[in-house]
């Protein structure tokens, strides 16, 4: 093999070599890339999840206020509601 055939093909080495390179340089980057775009994800669904965190805490403290507000009036009705269909039951028996 001459000097010259020797030569070119180390340049066609080389050259196959460095598209390699820069393939391998782009994949990388492109990885980068998608791995930032996750770690903004993961991010955003931090906070998104401690905005429902918050929002459940304060619709629990609505459903015991309105409990501890309203439950022996809840209890009254039920109760009441319970004696009148006693009531009405007791009537249709004695017709």
């Amino acid at each position: 093999m001459s000097l010259e055939d020797r030569v070119k093909a180390i340049e066609e080495r080389l050259s196959m070599e460095s598209g390699l390179r820069a393939a391998g340089d782009r994949d990388l980057s492109d990885l980068g890339a998608t791995v930032r775009a996750q770690h903004h994800l993961v991010q955003a669904l931090s906070i998104t999840q401690g905005q429902h965190t918050e929002a459940l805490r304060q619709l629990n403290e609505t459903v015991e206020h309105v409990r501890r507000d309203h439950g022996a009036k809840l209890d009254q009705i039920v109760q009441l509601l319970g004696q009148l269909i006693e009531r009405e039951n007791g009537d249709d028996t004695a017709r």
